[in-house]
Parts: structure tokens; sequence; C-alpha cells
């Protein structure tokens, strides 16, 4: 990095550099931007890089992509950038107070709150399928009135995009080992390629039809805004090549950032309603190439940053992480459909199943089996009726309980042979209960998975003590049954850590399910 932008990068963290002194300055950093985040603005700086694929190396440069980030952005939102700001050099330093000569430029924005982001509200669960209809609908609107014509139409075509394709796989060879194994690069390379060759004619229709546009170019979920209106930001600028596009990739990207983030039951919707409203009868035949690309590139992109001396070792980590995740995605992409899976929970009472399997049978379109539910349904008792027995007496006597997991397993296997995934919430705290689910997947011809929910005693009995006051709790679980359940848990075998994987639900559910969906996804 040039002296000149850890100069900038240095001084405009101050306050003093900015003419409202805002109370605090926080900078986030990427390989191309250096962003001032301020109370209530925000300032985005070009790097002196050439990378090839954009070149940000002279001011006049800087200055001019400046202008185009503002130009092509407002195409999709109102009120978020506001303009182009001149960056000084004076005798203290680097400043934009007009302090000296005028040496560079940065795009100034609104700051836009996190919890407006798209991600930010999926974490939160406050996404609703009209809000993903109104997201189709006006990704729709804005393709529709996009730039086309022959310059535009060119980059649709068929050896454009297989170079598009090359280039990718070119520029992860050096990360081989390190981010992206042999096989995984190997196949997904050829995989990609077979598909531009079988559907080479529906790749020129796409040109014909006018599907190749001015698009985004970089459409994930933390470039979608929920504010008044759904609005998009932060489109490519740098580089006319990486957003002339057919539609099919802006979408392809957004879909697969719904994947990525463990939400395949709100991408399938999206993408449907997006064809409907759109009258783009072919473009879901493209959608798993276009899934596939992008999310290469995201892996791509990732990797980039593991060799760059300015991001911090944690970020590196974290960054290969998600360099793995995305290029299996990418391959994962040109696979048949998964069979459907039995997922079971696992788990003494107070430890989050039921939290786990409903916020998972969302992500999934699965619908959770409650043995808490199922068990009074089977005793034509009303689910928020009480019934405090003791341990193994009454409603949960040995013979109660395996007939409300034969129940369950009865339920699951109407599912499964439907093609449906399904969630079985129960405490499965006896291995013949597991293994009893593991078999039926099998005959089911389904995949299997374990979630072992944990806590300690102090959060167990914490839980425990305010659910029983809720009037919608079916559960009869309590603080004094949790030693006779602690004895009769029978430890998880060899045979069964291949498909267990699991949550200290103190930790971050939206990060576990994440991890969790794409797993299934990319296995």
């Amino acid at each position: 990095m040039s002296d000149h932008i850890e100069a900038i990068i240095h001084d405009l963290s101050e306050p003093a550099a900015y003419p409202h002194r805002p109370a605090s300055v926080r900078v986030i950093q990427t390989h191309i931007s250096a962003v001032f985040v301020t109370d209530d603005l925000v300032y985005k700086v070009k790097k002196p890089v050439n990378l090839g694929f954009l070149d940000f190396t002279t001011p006049e440069q800087r200055k001019y992509f400046c202008h185009q980030e503002v130009i092509l952005n407002s195409r999709f939102s109102r009120g978020i950038y506001l303009g182009v700001v001149p960056i000084y050099r004076g005798l203290h330093g680097y400043n934009l107070i007009g302090d000296g000569e005028e040496v560079d430029f940065a795009v100034l924005m609104r700051h836009i709150p996190e919890e407006c982001l798209m991600s930010s509200m999926l974490e939160r669960d406050l996404i609703t399928s009209e809000m993903l209809g109104q997201l189709a609908e006006r990704l729709a609107y804005y393709h529709s009135i996009a730039a086309t014509g022959p310059e535009i139409a060119r980059f649709g075509g068929i050896d454009v995009i297989y170079g598009n394709v090359e280039e990718n796989f070119k520029q992860t060879l050096p990360y081989i080992g390190r981010a992206i194994d042999l096989e995984t690069h190997a196949e997904t390379s050829y995989l990609a390629k077979d598909f531009l060759f079988v559907h080479e004619n529906l790749f020129r229709d796409r040109v014909r039809g006018g599907f190749i546009r001015d698009c985004h170019g970089d459409l994930h979920l933390d470039h979608v805004v929920v504010l008044d209106e759904i609005m998009l930001y932060d489109c490519i600028e740098f580089n006319d090549r990486f957003r002339y596009s057919d539609t099919a990739a802006d979408l392809g990207f957004l879909l697969m950032d719904l994947d990525y983030w463990g939400f395949p039951a709100f991408s399938r919707p999206l993408g449907t309603r997006y064809a409907e409203v759109s009258g783009d009868g072919d473009i879901l035949r493209l959608i798993g190439f276009y899934k596939s690309y992008r999310a290469y590139i995201r892996g791509k992109v990732a990797a980039l940053t593991l060799d760059e001396p300015e991001i911090s070792d944690e970020e590196k980590e974290h960054n290969l992480v998600a360099a793995k995740d995305h290029f299996r995605l990418a391959r994962a992409y040109f696979k048949p459909d998964p069979p459907p899976t039995l997922i079971i929970t696992a788990g003494l009472i107070g430890t989050g199943k039921t939290r786990v399997a409903t916020a998972l049978g969302k992500r999934l379109a699965a619908q959770p089996l409650a043995s808490d539910v199922i068990r009074k349904e089977m005793h034509g008792i009303d689910k928020l009726e009480h019934h405090l027995d003791k341990f193994e007496r009454g409603l949960y006597t040995a013979n109660a309980t395996e007939r409300t997991y034969g129940e369950l397993l009865t339920r699951a296997r109407q599912a499964l042979q439907r093609g449906q995934s399904t969630i079985l919430d129960a405490s499965f705290i006896r291995y013949h209960h597991r293994e009893a689910a593991r078999n039926l997947a099998r005959e089911c011809g389904a995949r299997f998975r374990i979630i072992e929910c944990t806590a300690t005693d102090n959060v167990i009995h914490d839980r425990l003590s305010r659910r029983i006051l809720l009037p919608d709790e079916p559960s009869d679980g309590r603080w004094e049954l949790l030693d006779s359940q602690k004895a009769r848990f029978q430890p998880f075998g060899p045979d069964e850590s291949a498909d267990l994987q699991t949550w200290d639900s103190t930790t971050d559910l939206c990060l576990f399910l994440a991890s969790f969906v794409r797993e299934l996804l990319s296995s």
C-alpha cells in the first residue's frame, strides 16, 4: 500500500479532518477502497491500485471512477449517493475541510444503518415473503429500464462469458491448497465450461432477446437496503465488463447469497417471482450456472485478501473460511438436487432444541415435528395444557415416550417419501431412538443429520424458570427433571460422529445455521 493512501487513512481517521466534526470515525478497508464511517455520512476513498481488472493509479482515474460510482448507483437508489468531494493536503495533513491543495477525491454517501441491510434483517428474522416479492419486482423493474445495445450486448457473447469463466480459474490457481483444493478447482472448471458448450444456443438467444444489460454487477445481500422502499447500492463502477451482463447474472448473485447465508427457502421463491414479473421464461434455466459463477467470484475475492498486508490476521482467517465455503458451493450448483434430509435435534431440556428446529425449518421450508405437541395430540390434550408429571410418569411413561417417537418417525417417513426434508424436534436422549431415525433416513434414500444442543446448568435453569410462565409454551420441561434426564442420556457413539453437529445455544444461532445449511447444499 502506498505512502499516499496510508497517510490519507491515518489523517482521515481523525474527526478534526471533517467539516462536520463527527463524534467518531470508523475505518473499513477492502483491497480497493478505504471507507470512513462517521455519524451520518460515509466517505469512500479509492486506493491507488492496479489489479488488472481495475486501474485507480492516478488521481484523474480515481476522480473519474468516483463520479461513475455516484452516477451508476443513483439508478438503483434515492438519497444515498450525495456526490464527490475533494481531499486536501495542508500543513496539518490530509483533510476534507478545504485546507491546502486538492489532491484526491472521495464519494460522499448517506450512512446506511447496518440494521437496514437485508443481510442484517435476515439475521434478525425480519424478512417476509412480501418483502422478497417486492425485491423481485424492484429488480425486474431496474433490469427492464437498464441500458442495452450492441456495445453492451457483446458482453453476453459466448466467447466473452467463456473468457470470464476461464479468467476466474486462472486467477485462483495460486490459491490451490490454501483456499480451494485441486479437485474442486478442476471439477468446477470442467462443469462450468461443459455447461457453456451444451447450452451455447441458449446464451446466443439471450443476446438476441435483449437480456444483456447494464446491470448492478455485485448484487449480494449487503447491497440491498430496506428503508421506505427497497433499494440497491454499491454497484460495480470500475469495469464495464463486470457490470454488462445477462440479467440472470444479477439475479443469480442475489439467490446465491441467500443460499450462502442459509436461506434456500427464500432463494427459490424469489427467483420464481422474478421470472413471473419479468416475463423472462428462460432465466431459471441459467440460474444454476450464474449462481455457481457468482459463488466462485466471491470465493476468489475473499482469497485475494489473503496476500494483502493491510488485512488483519483475524480477517484473513475469516476470509479463508468464506473462500472455501463459496468455492464448495460453486461446485455444488452443477450437481443434481440432493435428496431430502432427515434432521433430528438432541439434547437436554432447555438447551434450545425448539429454537434451532423452528429457525432451520424457516430456512429449509420444512415444518418441524415437535414431540411436545405430538405427545399431547396422541392423548387428546390441547398442546398448551400443562401436565407437570414426575419423570417417566403420566404422559411421560416409557411406553408413552415410545409411542411418541414412533409417531414422529411415521410422520417423518410420510414427508421424506414426498421428497420433503423433515426436522424432528425432540430430546433423542436414547441411542435406539436416534438409530431408528438414522435407519428411517437410509430406508427413504434421505440424508441424516443430528443437531446436538447444549447449555450450562445455570443457563438451563434461567430458561426453564422463564419458560414455564409463557402462555404459548407447549413444553412441560422443568428444572427438577434435569438430573433424571441427564442420567438417562446416552452419549453419542463413534458411529454417530459423521452426522453430528453441536450447537452451544449461548452462541450465534444465525452463524451456526448458515454453516449447517451450506454443508447441506454443498454435500
